[in-house]
């Protein structure tokens, strides 16, 4: 059994929509313990009200509030953890009355499901919280998620597309079979649906600014990937004869050599070899080192060679790589969000705070996009007074 504890994804501001919807929830299930005891028909009516119920015993109402409800100190015990690992950073790009929003929707979506398609009521955030799930694994599919083993009791990082596709599996397979008939498991799939489906299409329509590591640009980068297969197929059929040099140009082997490194390096990129890309660029790198302004490969291959290196945490070397990229597609469509991104992997991954603190400067004073000038304009000051108070 895995429990997870936190992600390295860390928050711009704080989560106050995620803490206050965990105090809540807390608090009317301590409430509850406290009525089962003092008056069990009081408690008895509250839950009978508040629960979501399908058939003849529908309201409305219930859609919201069975997210308040737990079965036990355990259930949720387990719905707090996941809502506190992932709720900060989806609340972070949904911002703090659209997390709320959305937190409300995910519940109706989820509690509505399950009325629509179960015989009994059902009590517990697990759906809306799904809903959080889905909606991070759009936006940090690579992001490492702390968890506690207990079967080994030793922490471990799995990457967040793991341990959430994990969970969508047991799901799909425990109301396939039967297994667990206590757990409302069409509620959390139609949680992890309803987040999942809705942040892709926020992330289509540019409702919030995208990430070089969210799964839309991961699809979107895939389709470019096929079409530099093919173009690199079709390529192959075509056969090119190179004329001879004339007797007064020699030869420069150094720069058939940097050519042919730098199509080796594309070729892998192109198959969608990306671990023997990392590999071919670092011996690219270090052999040319001497040709800064060669190092530097196509638009669309230099992206994917330094995504794949962040998603595989090489961040030294996704930063020197995306580093590469500005320098040479400085107004790029993306490079805002690529300068943004170098600049928390230098802060947080790298400490190299000057280098953090030149790139949000920047951003701060020259980027178009409101909602990434802002988040500069924060981050800036967040590390301007950290520096004050040390």
């Amino acid at each position: 059994m895995l429990i997870p504890l936190g992600t390295e994804q860390p928050p711009r501001r704080s989560p106050v929509v995620t803490t206050t919807i965990l105090v809540l929830t807390v608090s009317m299930h301590l409430l509850m313990q406290i009525l089962s005891v003092a008056s069990p028909e009081t408690a008895s009516t509250i839950l009978s009200t508040l629960h979501v119920a399908p058939g003849a015993d529908f309201r409305w109402w219930g859609l919201f509030t069975c997210t308040l409800l737990h079965a036990g100190w355990i259930h949720l015990a387990g719905n707090m953890f996941f809502l506190w690992t992932f709720g900060p950073g989806t609340e972070d790009r949904y911002g703090r009355i659209g997390f709320l929003v959305f937190y409300l929707a995910g519940a109706a979506a989820s509690s509505g499901a399950h009325a629509l398609f179960e015989s009994v009521p059902a009590i517990g955030a697990s759906g809306a919280i799904a809903a959080v799930t889905g909606a991070f694994l759009v936006l940090y599919p690579f992001a490492r998620v702390r968890c506690l083993w207990l079967f080994g009791l030793i922490i471990i990082t799995p990457p967040a597309w793991w341990l959430i596709g994990l969970g969508v599996l047991w799901n799909l397979f425990a109301h396939g079979f039967g297994a667990d008939r206590g757990v409302a498991h069409i509620a959390h799939l139609a949680g992890y649906a309803f987040g999942a489906t809705l942040t892709m299409v926020l992330l289509w329509c540019h409702a919030f600014p995208r990430q070089p590591y969210d799964l839309f640009t991961f699809f979107r980068q895939a389709h470019r990937r096929r079409q530099l297969r093919a173009l690199a197929s079709e390529a192959e059929k075509i056969k090119v004869t190179r004329p001879e040099r004339a007797a007064t140009h020699p030869v420069d082997d150094e720069i058939d050599a940097l050519a042919e490194a730098r199509a080796r390096v594309s070729t892998f990129i192109a198959e969608r070899r990306l671990a023997e890309a990392a590999d071919a660029y670092a011996e690219f790198a270090a052999s040319f080192a001497h040709r800064p302004e060669s190092l530097t490969l196509s638009r669309n291959a230099q992206y994917e060679l330094a995504t794949y290196l962040f998603t595989e945490a090489r961040y030294a070397e996704a930063a020197q790589a995306f580093a590469r990229f500005l320098d040479l597609y400085s107004t790029d469509r993306e490079a805002d969000q690529i300068r943004m991104l170098l600049a928390r992997t230098y802060l947080n991954r790298l400490d190299r705070p000057d280098d953090a603190r030149r790139l949000l400067a920047y951003l701060a004073e020259h980027c178009e996009d409101d909602d990434l000038r802002q988040s500069a304009a924060e981050e800036l000051e967040r590390i301007s007074g950290s520096v004050s108070k040390e």
